[in-house]
């Protein structure tokens, strides 16, 4: 199966801490890169391309979902796009849910396409419905990011649509495969409505009721070879990383692209927005002989994958890739398995991950590996390089925590990041609670004499579990563990409930703070890895402006972020790798990453 429905008790890793390809790749390229980006979170510069790929994807599966027994190329984008969705995200399993194909009367015959030219006329019309939604939804995602760079205006539709055109052509070849080949066993199974525990998405449910309703008599047509030929994908309406496929043992995860499986053999596919030139197609290659590894793994170690290939949309080319045999896939589980145990079960210091890049490789058009560039090394392309000693930066020199800064009469002290903390442990008394329809809990809170009102961040932690009890009552009193505690320019408090926070009706083996503890001010410093910025219009119509930084020390870092006129000008002077003090600032937190916040009453100083 494609797809891993996670037993919440058996899984002690939880979704934010398994392995993943990208990250393997990542490490074997560098270490140090990977502690950037992993453990200090640090975040690459945001190109249009990046999101180009989404959107392509995108448009594709959106038409691969489609019958073109079913719906006209005109009918709108939309036509399948209901269906529900359950708490965790995937397509629901509820008998009694609606799906929007059973509502749809099947299209005369003769209005069906009768051959592979006509199937491709049909989804090229679907194309160009999807496509422009999926670039405009995409673009919007890369206007929203903060470290954004690039030009929008640069993202060529002709050739995003070629790109398109490209993988429906490679899926209509196995669609004439099928037509030419499929058994009579496999379409009289899909004739009679025969599903698989995960079907490809298509707009029906996970169950038929007779035979199918596209399925016509005598010998199969091209458009129900479309139908049986459907690879499974990743549900376009499903939440994000909601449809992974997931170890036996949870320390592994990934989502696959495509997966062909109607004749019995299984073939995984990658799809690429891209030429495949360049060190990247190496990674391709790897990530899906870990793909190979993962289908294994999770099929009891009796299934193993028949075809790997990715295409590669930009130069219209399929490259297959060598299957793993038994022995290898175990060796790599084996190996990956102690990468897991030495990267994600417990952090590394950086010091354990040296900027000594592996050497890049070569590859032509189409993913061809050819020779290595001469006289080019990884850390030339690295967004990290100035601030990194494998590249033109220092290794981090600050150890100071004493500072005299210009205009002050007294020394500022600072607070290693690493000791930041704006969690809590609190044993309070419900002052007033509601629960409205489909929304978290409103809900207010003491402790003494102190009040605070509590956010519901997250209705589920980290591990899928409910952040709070569904009947909690006034004046009873509860427990909030590893909440994080704010307060607003009035000095009003504030207790926030994220993935990593709970809300507990027994306080057994915890140890509570107090509400006075709770420190509004913080004076930090450390290195600029980077700067950003982000401008907007609000609701009023007024713009608004904020900038941000992130700076770092040793093995943790910190995003400070405030509206534009509290900076001040040493912030325009401050460069990535400057040491810079920033002063009297306020705290928050998300999941693993603390947050910092620039007000009026701050001071950004460069210190050298």
């Amino acid at each position: 199966m494609p797809v891993t429905d996670v037993v919440l008790e058996d899984d002690s890793v939880g979704q934010y801490d398994r392995l993943s390809s990208s990250q393997v790749n990542t490490y074997r390229s560098c270490k140090r890169m990977w502690f950037y980006e992993k453990v200090l979170k640090l975040k690459i510069l945001q190109i249009p391309v990046l999101y180009v790929g989404r959107a392509v994807e995108e448009a594709i599966c959106r038409t691969l979902k489609e019958s073109p027994s079913l719906m006209l190329k005109t009918a709108s984008e939309l036509t399948l796009s209901n269906i529900p969705i359950d708490e965790n995200g995937k397509p629901s399993r509820d008998s009694s849910a609606k799906w929007p194909a059973n509502r749809i009367i099947p299209l005369p015959i003769e209005k069906r396409p009768n051959s592979i030219d006509e199937l491709e006329n049909w989804a090229l019309a679907r194309l160009e419905i999807h496509l422009p939604t999926a670039l405009e939804n995409a673009r919007k995602d890369w206007a929203r990011q903060e470290r954004k760079s690039g030009d929008w205006s640069e993202v060529k539709y002709d050739y995003c649509l070629e790109m398109c055109l490209n993988g429906i052509r490679f899926h209509l070849n196995e669609v004439n495969i099928c037509f030419n080949t499929v058994n009579d066993a496999t379409l009289a199974d899909w004739r009679q409505g025969k599903r698989d525990h995960w079907p490809a998405p298509d707009g029906y449910g996970y169950h038929l009721v007779g035979k199918h309703s596209l399925s016509v008599t005598g010998p199969v047509t091209i458009a129900e070879a479309w139908e049986i030929a459907r690879p499974w994908f990743v549900e376009p309406e499903s939440e994000n990383f909601s449809m992974n496929a997931i170890h036996p043992e949870y320390w592994f995860q990934g989502e696959y692209d495509i997966v062909y499986r109607w004749d019995g053999n299984i073939k995984i596919v990658d799809i690429k927005a891209s030429k495949g030139i360049g060190d990247r197609s190496g990674d391709y290659v790897e990530q899906l002989r870990m793909y190979a590894m993962l289908w294994w793994t999770t099929h009891d170690k009796q299934e193993t994958i028949d075809d790997l290939e990715i295409w590669y949309l930009g130069a219209n080319v399929k490259k297959s890739v060598i299957s793993p045999t038994i022995d290898e896939m175990s060796k790599m589980e084996s190996e990956l398995n102690q990468l897991y145990l030495d990267i994600k079960f417990q952090t590394p210091s950086i010091e354990k991950c040296a900027a000594s890049p592996m050497a890049l490789r070569g590859f032509s058009e189409g993913g061809i590996s050819t020779i290595a560039p001469v006289g080019m090394i990884r850390c030339d392309r690295c967004d990290w390089q100035s601030i990194c000693e494998g590249g033109s930066g220092d290794e981090y020199s600050l150890g100071e925590n004493e500072f005299n800064v210009p205009g002050l009469v007294s020394q500022i002290n600072t607070v290693d990041i690493k000791d930041l903390n704006v969690r809590f442990n609190l044993e309070v008394v419900v002052d007033s609670i509601n629960y409205p329809e489909e929304k978290p809990p409103e809900m207010k809170v003491s402790q003494a004499n102190n009040r605070a009102r509590v956010d519901f961040l997250a209705s589920k932690n980290q591990e899928g579990k409910p952040t709070y009890p569904q009947s909690l009552n006034k004046g009873q009193k509860i427990f909030l563990k590893n909440v994080i505690l704010t307060s607003n320019f009035k000095g009003e408090l504030t207790i926030k409930v994220d993935p990593l926070a709970e809300v507990l009706v027994s306080g057994e083996g915890l140890e509570f703070q107090s509400l006075l503890e709770f420190r509004a001010r913080w004076n930090i410093a450390g290195m600029l890895a980077y700067k950003y910025e982000r401008r907007g219009i609000g609701r009023t119509g007024r713009e608004w402006h904020r900038k941000g930084m992130v700076i770092l020390n040793e093995n943790n870092s910190i995003k400070v972020s405030g509206w534009a006129n509290d900076w001040g000008h040493q912030y325009d002077m401050a460069e990535e790798g400057s040491y810079v003090l920033l002063a009297n600032i306020e705290l928050d937190a998300w999941a693993n990453q603390i947050k910092g916040q620039i007000g009026r009453n701050s001071r950004a100083h460069l210190l050298r």
